[in-house]
Protein backbone atom coordinates (compact mmCIF):
# COMPACT_ATOMS: atom_id res chain seq x y z
CA UNK A 1 0.00 0.00 0.00
CA UNK A 2 1.20 3.26 -0.91
CA UNK A 3 0.37 6.78 0.42
CA UNK A 4 -0.95 9.35 -1.52
CA UNK A 5 -3.53 12.40 -1.18
CA UNK A 6 -7.13 12.27 -1.01
CA UNK A 7 -8.47 15.48 -0.67
CA UNK A 8 -11.55 16.40 2.01
CA UNK A 9 -14.16 16.34 -0.55
CA UNK A 10 -13.29 12.84 -1.14
CA UNK A 11 -13.16 11.38 2.06
CA UNK A 12 -16.50 13.30 2.76
CA UNK A 13 -18.01 11.06 -0.28
CA UNK A 14 -16.53 8.02 1.38
CA UNK A 15 -18.38 9.30 5.08
CA UNK A 16 -21.26 10.04 3.20
CA UNK A 17 -22.14 6.94 0.80
CA UNK A 18 -20.61 4.17 3.55
CA UNK A 19 -20.81 5.29 7.28
CA UNK A 20 -23.73 7.87 6.62
CA UNK A 21 -25.74 5.78 4.45
CA UNK A 22 -25.88 2.79 5.75
CA UNK A 23 -27.49 3.32 9.38
CA UNK A 24 -30.32 5.48 7.51
CA UNK A 25 -32.69 3.18 6.85
CA UNK A 26 -32.67 1.42 10.21
CA UNK A 27 -32.59 5.20 11.76
CA UNK A 28 -35.83 6.23 9.51
CA UNK A 29 -37.43 3.30 11.71
CA UNK A 30 -35.56 3.27 14.97
CA UNK A 31 -33.95 5.76 17.30
CA UNK A 32 -30.65 4.22 17.72
CA UNK A 33 -29.41 4.42 21.32
CA UNK A 34 -27.04 7.83 22.14
CA UNK A 35 -24.16 5.36 22.64
CA UNK A 36 -24.34 3.68 19.12
CA UNK A 37 -24.67 7.00 17.37
CA UNK A 38 -21.37 8.33 18.79
CA UNK A 39 -19.44 5.36 18.22
CA UNK A 40 -19.88 5.64 14.47
CA UNK A 41 -19.48 9.65 15.24
CA UNK A 42 -16.48 9.03 16.00
CA UNK A 43 -15.18 6.41 13.34
CA UNK A 44 -16.35 9.28 11.19
CA UNK A 45 -14.78 11.54 12.76
CA UNK A 46 -11.58 9.66 12.78
CA UNK A 47 -11.73 8.60 9.20
CA UNK A 48 -12.09 12.38 8.37
CA UNK A 49 -9.11 13.73 9.95
CA UNK A 50 -6.53 10.44 9.35
CA UNK A 51 -7.96 8.63 6.94
CA UNK A 52 -6.31 5.19 6.95
CA UNK A 53 -3.57 6.19 8.63
CA UNK A 54 -2.58 5.62 12.08
CA UNK A 55 -0.98 8.55 12.87
CA UNK A 56 -3.66 10.87 15.34
CA UNK A 57 -4.61 13.95 13.82
CA UNK A 58 -5.51 17.29 14.96
CA UNK A 59 -9.21 18.10 14.72
CA UNK A 60 -8.98 21.60 13.29
CA UNK A 61 -13.15 22.31 13.47
CA UNK A 62 -15.46 21.76 15.54
CA UNK A 63 -17.52 18.22 14.82
CA UNK A 64 -20.93 19.86 14.71
CA UNK A 65 -19.82 22.59 11.89
CA UNK A 66 -18.72 20.16 9.67
CA UNK A 67 -22.06 17.99 9.90
CA UNK A 68 -24.10 21.31 8.78
CA UNK A 69 -25.80 21.63 5.90
CA UNK A 70 -23.59 21.69 2.76
CA UNK A 71 -24.38 25.51 2.34
CA UNK A 72 -22.56 25.76 5.83
CA UNK A 73 -20.04 22.36 5.62
CA UNK A 74 -18.87 19.97 3.69
CA UNK A 75 -22.50 18.23 4.17
CA UNK A 76 -21.77 15.36 6.70
CA UNK A 77 -24.79 14.29 8.69
CA UNK A 78 -25.10 14.60 12.30
CA UNK A 79 -26.64 11.32 13.06
CA UNK A 80 -28.03 11.75 16.32
CA UNK A 81 -30.36 15.06 14.66
CA UNK A 82 -30.73 13.12 11.16
CA UNK A 83 -32.44 10.62 13.37
CA UNK A 84 -34.69 12.55 14.74
CA UNK A 85 -35.72 14.14 11.72
CA UNK A 86 -36.25 10.89 9.47
CA UNK A 87 -38.35 9.69 12.41
CA UNK A 88 -40.08 13.08 12.89
CA UNK A 89 -41.58 12.58 9.47
CA UNK A 90 -43.97 9.57 10.44
CA UNK A 91 -45.40 12.44 12.50
CA UNK A 92 -46.63 14.39 9.64
CA UNK A 93 -47.29 11.20 7.41
CA UNK A 94 -49.68 10.12 10.25
CA UNK A 95 -51.59 13.38 10.22
CA UNK A 96 -51.39 14.62 6.58
CA UNK A 97 -52.02 10.96 4.88
CA UNK A 98 -54.14 7.98 4.71
CA UNK A 99 -53.23 4.46 4.19
CA UNK A 100 -53.71 1.07 5.87
CA UNK A 101 -50.64 1.78 8.44
CA UNK A 102 -52.25 5.04 9.55
CA UNK A 103 -55.52 3.34 9.99
CA UNK A 104 -53.89 0.86 12.01
CA UNK A 105 -51.94 2.88 14.25
CA UNK A 106 -55.12 5.63 15.06
CA UNK A 107 -57.06 2.22 15.64
CA UNK A 108 -54.40 0.63 18.08
CA UNK A 109 -52.39 3.67 19.55
CA UNK A 110 -54.86 7.04 19.44
CA UNK A 111 -58.60 5.71 19.31
CA UNK A 112 -60.25 9.01 20.27
CA UNK A 113 -57.04 10.91 20.88
CA UNK A 114 -54.78 13.47 19.09
CA UNK A 115 -51.32 12.55 18.55
CA UNK A 116 -50.40 16.03 21.24
CA UNK A 117 -52.68 14.27 23.90
CA UNK A 118 -51.23 10.11 23.32
CA UNK A 119 -48.68 9.36 25.73
CA UNK A 120 -46.27 5.85 26.43
CA UNK A 121 -47.47 2.73 27.65
CA UNK A 122 -45.68 -0.31 28.70
CA UNK A 123 -47.79 -1.88 26.13
CA UNK A 124 -46.29 0.16 23.05
CA UNK A 125 -44.34 -1.72 20.36
CA UNK A 126 -40.84 -0.25 20.25
CA UNK A 127 -41.16 1.84 16.88
CA UNK A 128 -44.43 3.39 18.59
CA UNK A 129 -42.17 4.34 21.74
CA UNK A 130 -39.35 5.56 19.87
CA UNK A 131 -41.73 8.06 18.12
CA UNK A 132 -43.15 9.33 21.03
CA UNK A 133 -39.76 10.13 21.91
CA UNK A 134 -39.58 12.88 19.03
CA UNK A 135 -43.13 14.00 19.10
CA UNK A 136 -42.40 17.05 21.06
CA UNK A 137 -39.79 18.13 18.51
CA UNK A 138 -42.28 17.41 15.66
CA UNK A 139 -44.78 19.77 17.66
CA UNK A 140 -42.45 22.52 17.61
CA UNK A 141 -42.25 22.69 13.93
CA UNK A 142 -45.81 22.18 13.23
CA UNK A 143 -48.13 24.97 12.69
CA UNK A 144 -52.01 25.07 12.41
CA UNK A 145 -54.68 27.11 10.77
CA UNK A 146 -57.67 26.36 12.90
CA UNK A 147 -61.17 25.33 11.33
CA UNK A 148 -62.87 23.30 13.85
CA UNK A 149 -60.25 23.19 16.22
CA UNK A 150 -59.84 19.22 16.94
CA UNK A 151 -56.59 19.44 15.74
CA UNK A 152 -55.56 22.25 17.40
CA UNK A 153 -53.50 22.77 20.92
CA UNK A 154 -55.82 24.82 23.20
CA UNK A 155 -53.12 25.78 24.93
CA UNK A 156 -50.02 25.49 22.63
CA UNK A 157 -50.90 26.82 19.36
CA UNK A 158 -51.45 30.64 18.28
CA UNK A 159 -55.75 30.09 17.66
CA UNK A 160 -56.81 32.56 20.26
CA UNK A 161 -54.54 35.53 20.16
CA UNK A 162 -50.80 36.17 18.27
CA UNK A 163 -49.44 33.81 20.52
CA UNK A 164 -50.40 30.59 22.60
CA UNK A 165 -52.16 30.86 25.85
CA UNK A 166 -49.36 29.12 28.10
CA UNK A 167 -47.47 32.12 26.70
CA UNK A 168 -49.93 34.93 27.85
CA UNK A 169 -50.86 33.03 30.90
CA UNK A 170 -47.48 30.61 31.68
CA UNK A 171 -49.19 30.27 35.30
CA UNK A 172 -52.44 29.08 34.47
CA UNK A 173 -51.10 26.50 31.85
CA UNK A 174 -48.80 25.24 34.82
CA UNK A 175 -51.61 24.66 37.51
CA UNK A 176 -54.22 23.61 34.54
CA UNK A 177 -54.68 19.58 34.36
CA UNK A 178 -55.53 19.57 30.87
CA UNK A 179 -52.87 21.00 28.81
CA UNK A 180 -53.02 18.50 26.14
CA UNK A 181 -57.08 19.52 25.54
CA UNK A 182 -57.81 20.81 21.73
CA UNK A 183 -59.71 23.48 21.28
CA UNK A 184 -62.77 21.64 20.54
CA UNK A 185 -62.90 19.51 23.29
CA UNK A 186 -62.85 22.69 24.71
CA UNK A 187 -65.22 24.81 23.37
CA UNK A 188 -68.09 21.58 23.15
CA UNK A 189 -67.90 21.62 26.92
CA UNK A 190 -66.33 17.65 26.54
CA UNK A 191 -63.15 18.44 28.31
CA UNK A 192 -63.99 20.77 31.65
CA UNK A 193 -60.71 22.90 32.37
CA UNK A 194 -59.64 22.40 36.26
CA UNK A 195 -56.30 23.53 38.19
CA UNK A 196 -54.51 22.15 41.24
CA UNK A 197 -55.70 24.67 43.51
CA UNK A 198 -57.59 27.51 43.44
CA UNK A 199 -56.70 30.93 41.42
CA UNK A 200 -55.56 34.09 43.28
CA UNK A 201 -58.14 36.58 42.49
CA UNK A 202 -55.30 38.15 39.87
CA UNK A 203 -55.20 34.77 38.37
CA UNK A 204 -59.06 34.56 38.24
CA UNK A 205 -59.57 37.77 36.62
CA UNK A 206 -57.30 36.57 33.68
CA UNK A 207 -58.90 33.18 33.12
CA UNK A 208 -62.50 34.58 33.18
CA UNK A 209 -61.25 37.21 30.01
CA UNK A 210 -59.77 34.54 28.43
CA UNK A 211 -62.67 32.04 29.07
CA UNK A 212 -64.53 34.82 27.89
CA UNK A 213 -62.85 35.21 24.31
CA UNK A 214 -63.28 31.87 24.00
CA UNK A 215 -66.57 31.97 24.25
CA UNK A 216 -66.44 34.45 21.33
CA UNK A 217 -64.20 32.52 19.15
CA UNK A 218 -65.92 31.29 16.20
CA UNK A 219 -64.62 27.75 14.51
CA UNK A 220 -66.33 26.15 11.70
CA UNK A 221 -67.19 22.51 10.61
CA UNK A 222 -64.22 21.83 8.32
CA UNK A 223 -61.24 20.08 9.32
CA UNK A 224 -58.00 21.84 10.43
CA UNK A 225 -55.36 22.77 8.18
CA UNK A 226 -51.86 21.24 9.14
CA UNK A 227 -48.96 23.37 8.08
CA UNK A 228 -45.07 22.98 8.72
CA UNK A 229 -42.98 26.67 9.54
CA UNK A 230 -40.04 25.39 8.36
CA UNK A 231 -41.05 25.78 5.12
CA UNK A 232 -41.78 27.90 2.37
CA UNK A 233 -44.79 25.55 1.24
CA UNK A 234 -45.72 24.51 4.45
CA UNK A 235 -44.84 20.89 3.83
CA UNK A 236 -42.77 19.23 5.66
CA UNK A 237 -39.44 18.00 4.82
CA UNK A 238 -36.36 15.98 6.23
CA UNK A 239 -34.04 19.12 5.25
CA UNK A 240 -35.85 21.66 6.99
CA UNK A 241 -35.71 20.16 10.11
CA UNK A 242 -32.41 19.25 10.03
CA UNK A 243 -31.22 22.55 9.08
CA UNK A 244 -33.21 23.57 12.37
CA UNK A 245 -31.43 21.57 14.25
CA UNK A 246 -27.79 22.17 12.92
CA UNK A 247 -28.74 26.08 12.59
CA UNK A 248 -27.05 26.94 16.09
CA UNK A 249 -23.72 25.79 15.05
CA UNK A 250 -23.41 28.90 13.05
CA UNK A 251 -20.00 29.29 11.59
CA UNK A 252 -17.84 30.08 8.46
CA UNK A 253 -17.59 28.89 5.42
CA UNK A 254 -15.57 25.83 4.90
CA UNK A 255 -15.02 25.56 1.03
CA UNK A 256 -11.39 25.94 2.30
CA UNK A 257 -11.91 22.62 4.28
CA UNK A 258 -13.69 20.82 1.31
CA UNK A 259 -10.70 21.60 -1.10
CA UNK A 260 -8.06 20.91 1.50
CA UNK A 261 -5.29 17.88 0.66
CA UNK A 262 -4.87 15.20 3.28
CA UNK A 263 -2.92 12.03 2.97
CA UNK A 264 -4.58 8.88 2.55
CA UNK A 265 -3.77 5.21 1.72
CA UNK A 266 -4.29 4.44 -1.68
CA UNK A 267 -5.28 0.57 -1.49
CA UNK A 268 -4.82 -0.30 -5.24
CA UNK A 269 -1.46 0.72 -5.58
CA UNK A 270 -0.59 2.90 -9.21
Amino acid sequence: MERGTMSIAGRTALISACLNNSPIYQMSVYLAPKTISDKIGKIRRTFFWQGGGTKRKYHLVKWAKICKSKKGGPGIKNLRKMNVSLLSKWWWKLEQEEGLWQEIVKAKYLKNKTIFSVSHKNTDSAIWSDLLKVKELYLQGRSIRMNNGQKTRFWSDPWLYDKPIHNIAPVLFILCEQNDASVADVKSGRVLISFRRWLTSELQTCWDMILSDVHNAEISESDDIILWKLEKNCKFSVKSLYNALTSSDAGPSHKVIRKGKVTHIRLFGD
